[in-house]
């Protein structure tokens, strides 16, 4: 058979054959014979959604993905994926089976470490964080904590994902963050949630705004629909002025300081933020001086992590740190503004 449809033959069969529920007496010996290779195809196509992309991630052919699945099925008695368009979906046993999956496939990853040192802790790190918390938080706290823990954070390795809540939230769920440091409430069921620090929403416009406190009839530069401070600022302002007629939205915050300050429009972000623009005078903070709006406007960052996913010595340790940790000049309440980073 030649080896493209030889290829296409052994990816059918590692999809598509079964409709098999678990057996619940399947030899011990068939058990035995899964690999640690066939736990990392399997790891690497449910995170990424399908054999083409797995492959990808381990740097391997797509028929020796296709082939190291097949034989995972085999040994479990059960069917793991099924098509769904393009990709691949998981079956219920797949999302039994992809926690611990990832647990064994991590806890390898640290043995040679473990064997030359057994006090060594995993150097590798999947976080995320928001997109007000990744530039503004997240260097002075790494940097803290590479600091005051230079043992743990020797050759550490961290992957930081920066994106609006929403998307962390998903991959929280997908398992492929270790922990997400985020500024939107988080409703969704079967994650841990921890509250972190408290934040302000600061509402401002260019130094020069001819028309400072006429919120109402301006127009606005908005966070992304999934940003928490998005959902933050209309839930605060939708009593006073209802819904805010939007100019323009964006998902990075640098870029939206500089769309107000080259406008008429009026922003809003976090008060760390805009802390340096407001001290050099190229932005005014227009926020009225309501308590009940100041109240509505602050806001909790918080800590997510999936009770599921396997966390290294180093991933608890960084969360420990961040629980204890006051970054310094994190404003907590009040006015006060950070200061330069």
């Amino acid at each position: 058979m030649p080896s493209r449809e030889r290829h296409g033959a052994i990816a059918a069969r590692a999809v598509a054959a079964g409709g098999r529920e678990p057996r619940p007496d399947a030899p011990v010996a068939a058990r035995a014979r899964m690999t640690l290779r066939q736990l990392e195809a399997f790891c690497a196509v449910a995170l990424a959604g399908s054999v083409s992309a797995g492959a990808q991630r381990l740097s391997r052919t797509q028929s020796a993905v296709s082939l190291a699945l097949q034989e995972l099925e085999s040994a479990l008695g059960t069917r793991l994926f099924e098509r769904a368009g393009r990709g691949l979906r998981q079956t219920d046993s797949a999302r039994r089976l992809l926690p611990k999956a990832i647990e064994i496939v991590e806890r390898a990853v640290e043995l040679p470490s473990v064997a030359v040192d057994a006090s060594a802790p995993a150097r590798r790190l999947a976080i995320g964080a928001t997109r007000t918390i990744g530039p503004f938080l997240m260097p002075g706290l790494l940097a803290d904590f590479a600091r005051r823990h230079p043992t743990l954070a020797a050759n550490m390795s961290v992957d930081l994902a920066i994106e609006n809540t929403e998307t962390l939230v998903a991959r929280i769920h997908e398992l492929t963050l270790d922990l997400a440091f985020i500024e939107g409430e988080v409703l969704e069921p079967g994650l841990s949630v921890q509250p972190w620090l408290a934040d302000e929403v600061c509402l401002f416009a260019r130094a020069g705004h001819p028309a400072p406190r006429a919120l109402a009839a301006g127009r606005w530069v908005l966070r992304e629909r999934g940003s928490g401070t998005r959902e933050t600022f209309l839930r605060a302002m939708q009593p006073l002025i209802g819904a805010p007629a939007i100019a323009v939205e964006v998902s990075d915050p640098l870029a939206l300081k500089r769309l107000v300050a080259a406008s008429d429009w009026f922003g809003c972000l976090s008060r760390m933020a805009v802390a340096e623009e407001l001290r050099e005078g190229t932005l005014r903070d227009v926020t009225p001086p309501s308590a009940a709006l100041r109240r509505a406007l602050t806001r909790s960052f918080w800590l997510v992590s999936h009770p599921q996913r396997y966390r290294s010595a180093l991933a608890d340790a960084l969360l420990a740190h961040a629980r204890a940790t006051r970054a310094p000049g994190v404003r907590l309440s009040g006015r006060r503004q950070a200061p330069r980073a």
